[in-house]
């Protein structure tokens, strides 16, 4: 009778480990499958989608600046600035006959080069072959047109003998902080469009905003695809092509 009783309670042991065991497995297996579940739940609520939105504008410049530089050269000195007044002055009266007033024109200091003569080797000596003088002017002006006028003109001055050297003008746009913004604003409806059309043709449909990079802006010439990792800028025309780009990040969701 002892015996029975000894083996009864150890049965009774082993059925109720099994049981404890068997009731372990199963809250593992629900707590697995409710852990993936939650994690399907959380990849279709966190579906990001990245599109680049763009847009482009034509502007005109606003501003211009103009470089022009007039050379003497001559044996002597004195000769030397002669023949360089001659052609400031000469220089001076063009800029004004085209228009330009006398706060729109600077002047630079005069600089002065001294050329040597070289012996049979090469070699420079102490000896002065003649000197040359130079000077710059520099326009500044809002009137863009006038500038690029002036400076298709200045051929006259060179048939006319003045040593007249002249940088194609550059042209400015003063107000391109403000267009920024503007231009942003609209490349960013552009990416809202572009990630609404992606979205409804999967079903789905376009939530929050999560992330938003704005991209340098481009500068160029008309009709021009070059584009810069650190942004263009263009001066060398008066109508001028602006481009934003700008990268944003949606989460979509099932619609």
């Amino acid at each position: 009778m002892d015996y029975k009783i000894r083996f009864g309670f150890a049965s009774t042991a082993v059925f109720v480990a099994i049981a404890a065991v068997v009731g372990a497995m199963a809250s593992t297996v629900v707590a697995s499958r409710a852990y993936v579940t939650r994690g399907d739940l959380a990849n279709r609520a966190e579906q990001i989608i990245t599109v680049k939105g763009s847009t482009r504008k034509r502007i005109r410049s606003d501003q211009a600046v103009w470089y022009i530089s007039v050379r003497g050269e001559h044996k002597e000195l004195k000769e030397t600035f002669a023949i360089l007044d001659a052609g400031i002055r000469r220089v001076r009266a063009f800029l004004e006959e085209k228009g330009f007033a006398a706060g729109e024109i600077g002047m630079s200091a005069i600089s002065m080069d001294e050329h040597h003569v070289h012996d049979k080797k090469g070699n420079a000596t102490r000896e002065i072959s003649g000197y040359t003088l130079s000077r710059s002017f520099t326009v500044t002006t809002l009137d863009v047109d006038a500038v690029a006028r002036a400076a298709g003109e200045v051929t006259q001055l060179i048939q006319e003998g003045v040593l007249v050297f002249s940088s194609p003008p550059s042209f400015y746009y003063s107000n391109l902080a403000t267009l920024k913004v503007e231009l942003m604003a609209a490349a960013a409806k552009d990416a809202r469009l572009r990630a609404d059309t992606i979205a409804n043709e999967t079903g789905c449909r376009v939530a929050e905003v999560r992330s938003a990079k704005m991209g340098v802006l481009q500068v160029t010439q008309p009709f021009s695809t070059e584009v810069s990792d650190w942004g263009t800028y263009d001066t060398s025309t008066i109508e001028k092509d602006v481009q934003a780009v700008v990268t944003v990040q949606f989460r979509i969701e099932a619609g």
